[in-house]
């Protein structure tokens, strides 16, 4: 069976109150989730600079400064200074797992390396981002002999939570829940639908109509009652006629 638009919006009309309450309950539901059980996370950025020699402004200066972006950005995330900011942070965790919350993004255009960290804590992502710059600078020296970094921009505290979103989730939700509640009513508008008239069978099955049959009037009771009580007196005389007369075996 097809339904028109027409036929969409009585629908929803006639089921409104059950998709309004399946819509509160499922902007309920995000908004408790994404307040109360989902924990936020924060993100701080802090930049890094690689330089060139200042004597010399050279393109080749710059073209080898974009290839070691990529190089630099991989000891970034490096255990040794994934150690040395445990150690300087007095973290309560392991340089592995403070590498699951760091990482860098490079560009082959820019001398720019950003490290971005990702924590429950805003205060703590930011301490990180801070550290791992300071940690690198200091000791990229000692790893490849270059004095040519700086930290350009230090990570700041972050006010806002990348996630979760509730107003996002909660417009997510109302919408789902929207498309839910029609989808229902509408499959179940087609169960629950009567056939009420030979002209609805042929919009339906778009068939020609070959005849109908009369509407059957229920018979009445009066005769099964009548039988039924002619039923009760005779066997009422046949018990009757079984009764044994003292004295005697005979049968009345």
């Amino acid at each position: 069976m097809e339904f028109e638009l027409g036929s969409i919006l009585k629908l929803v009309k006639r089921r409104l109150l059950f998709i309004i309450v399946l819509c509160i309950v499922a902007v309920g539901i995000a908004s408790f989730v994404s307040y109360y059980v989902l924990k936020p996370k924060y993100e701080a950025t802090a930049s890094i600079l690689i330089q060139g020699d200042r004597q010399q402004k050279a393109i080749n200066d710059i073209m080898a400064g974009q290839k070691l972006v990529t190089t630099y950005g991989e000891i970034i995330r490096s255990s040794r200074i994934a150690e040395e900011v445990v150690r300087r942070l007095q973290l309560n965790m392991t340089p592995e797992k403070l590498l699951e919350k760091v990482k860098t993004r490079t560009s082959s255009e820019s001398l720019v390396t950003t490290v971005i960290v990702s924590d429950s804590n805003a205060q703590r992502a930011t301490n990180i981002a801070n550290g791992f710059g300071e940690a690198f600078n200091e000791n990229i020296q000692a790893i490849m002999g270059v004095e040519n970094v700086v930290l350009l921009d230090r990570a700041k505290v972050p006010f806002e939570a990348i996630s979760p979103k509730p107003v996002f989730n909660m417009v997510v939700a109302f919408g789902l829940a929207l498309i839910a509640g029609i989808a229902f009513s509408i499959l179940r508008e087609l169960a629950e639908k009567p056939v009420k008239s030979a002209k609805n069978i042929q919009l339906d099955l778009q068939l020609p109509l070959l005849g109908t049959v009369g509407k059957l009037k229920p018979r009445k009771r009066r005769e099964k009652t009548k039988s039924n009580s002619v039923e009760g007196a005779s066997r009422h005389e046949e018990e009757n006629a079984k009764i044994v007369l003292p004295g005697t075996t005979e049968i009345i």
